[in-house]
């Protein structure tokens, strides 16, 4: 792995949701069943680090899994 891609196994802000290298949302998740809670999640567009299997794992049992819905019908009209 290169330098850097390396990222510390604990990070203070867990999985970036939306990439800080360039704005991205897509993953990369290449590995097996009963992957280690270490294992890099990388962007799909840049290839930079988003955090850890673990980061994302503790981000889908933190309570957030609605922060980023969207509601229907709340975009005012152009008329408006």
């Amino acid at each position: 792995m290169k330098a850097a891609m390396q990222i510390p196994a604990s990070r203070p802000d867990g999985f970036e949701i939306i990439c800080t290298g360039c704005d991205g949302l897509g993953i990369i998740f290449e590995c097996a069943e009963g992957a280690p809670p270490s294992t890099l999640i990388k962007c799909r567009h840049c290839g930079g680090p988003r955090g850890t299997l673990g980061d994302l794992r503790q981000l889908s049992v933190s309570g957030k899994q609605d922060f980023f819905e969207i509601e229907r019908g709340l975009t005012p009209s152009p008329l408006d």
